[in-house]
């Protein structure tokens, strides 16, 4: 079933069918465990035009389709999700790609400062 997180990255990059989500029960669950943030990744076509889920993926579709990070900031922060942020300090990801070559940096910085 799955247990809740504030934030939740559902991967389905390496879908080439929809499969077992097709099942709604199972959707509901995917999509239901993120208290603060749900980020799906998946080919957006396919999902979109799955009769069975429709409804969830019009609803997803209709948010931001890009991940969006403010550069500097980390987790608590004391920003609410409706302060304005700079345009300047918003990374937009553009493709996993790009999200795991951030990670990557992200990993070699917190090792470079544990030594």
């Amino acid at each position: 079933q799955g247990q809740q997180n504030n934030f939740i990255i559902l991967s389905l990059v390496r879908t080439k069918n929809v499969g077992h989500l097709r099942d709604i029960r199972r959707l509901v669950v995917a999509v239901s465990r993120a208290r603060l943030g749900l980020y799906v990744l998946c080919r957006k076509d396919l999902f979109c035009h799955c009769h069975e889920l429709r409804r969830t993926m019009d609803q997803l579709a209709a948010k931001p389709t890009k991940l969006q990070l403010v550069k500097g900031e980390h987790f608590p922060t004391e920003r609410m999700a409706n302060d304005k942020v700079d345009a300047h300090k918003v990374h937009e990801i553009n493709d996993v790609t790009e999200l795991g070559e951030l990670v990557h940096s992200m990993q070699q910085d917190y090792l470079s400062n544990q030594q």
